[in-house]
């Protein structure tokens, strides 16, 4: 899988419109102007723009979401030998990897973050609770780029890319659809909250908790899905230590989680 292909103008588009997004002018998780409004700042035909914005979708870096706009993902685009190989796997064991690295990333940012990566996960979070606030049930639940902003400030360029490379495989498959129609948007928005404040306090085993409670949540909604049924074993596992490391965090002890 090389760039995506299109006419000059095209890719000299893409162009402008990935230094954008590799600038931070447009960050992550952050809505990208509409179509009309880039036509008529680059001076291109809104065609040009069209297919512009659908190489950035195909690169990773953007998601366009039905009546809300295109948002940024990732930084980056999502390395084609990565995606050409993530292609012979499962969905489910595509979920299982996405999981262990949103824990991974979830412990480095907790360890290392800095108050400006604070300052962006609050803004994202903020955004999620207000469209929760504006339209209740029926807000899509916004994990992708509160969890792309948390492997972004990880520190590892390589764990933000694999992340990057499996969402857009994930979306690819239609899976990640299907967990975000299971999943109640203001509880999604309340452990994304929960798993801020452990990053915000720089607690490693907390996070590296809560997140893993975040994502077997997400996949147990999936349980009877066929795609996923070999990971139920492993979610109705996770349940016994989850468990038993919130007693334990409750009540002072320590806690330690691999």
């Amino acid at each position: 899988m090389g760039e995506p292909s299109g006419s000059a103008l095209a890719r000299a588009t893409l162009a402008t419109l990935r230094e954008r997004i590799a600038s931070g002018a447009w960050p992550l998780g952050s809505r990208i102007p509409t179509e009309p409004e880039l036509s008529a700042e680059l001076g291109v035909g809104r065609s040009t723009v069209r297919e512009a914005v659908r190489s950035l979708a195909s690169l990773g870096m953007v998601e366009a979401l039905t009546a809300r706009g295109t948002f940024v993902r990732a930084t980056t685009p999502a390395p084609a030998v990565l995606l050409d190989a993530l292609s012979v796997y499962s969905s489910s064991e595509l979920v299982g990897c996405r999981r262990a690295l949103d824990v991974e990333a979830a412990q480095a940012t907790a360890a290392r973050r800095t108050e400006d990566d604070v300052v962006r996960l609050d803004a994202l979070l903020a955004d999620q609770l207000r469209l929760v606030q504006e339209l209740g049930v029926g807000a899509p639940p916004s994990c992708p780029a509160f969890h792309g902003a948390i492997a972004a400030a990880s520190g590892n360029r390589l764990l933000a890319e694999l992340g990057t490379s499996l969402s857009t495989a994930l979306r690819a498959s239609g899976l990640d659809a299907r967990i975000a129609e299971a999943l109640d948007p203001a509880r999604v928005v309340d452990e994304h909250d929960k798993i801020l404040t452990a990053i915000r306090d720089r607690d490693v085993a907390r996070v590296a908790h809560l997140m893993a409670m975040h994502l077997d949540g997400a996949l147990r909604t999936l349980s009877a899905d066929p795609v996923v049924t070999d990971l139920t074993a492993l979610v109705n596992a996770v349940d016994v230590l989850n468990h038993e490391v919130e007693h334990d965090t409750d009540g002072g002890a320590a806690v330690r989680i691999a």
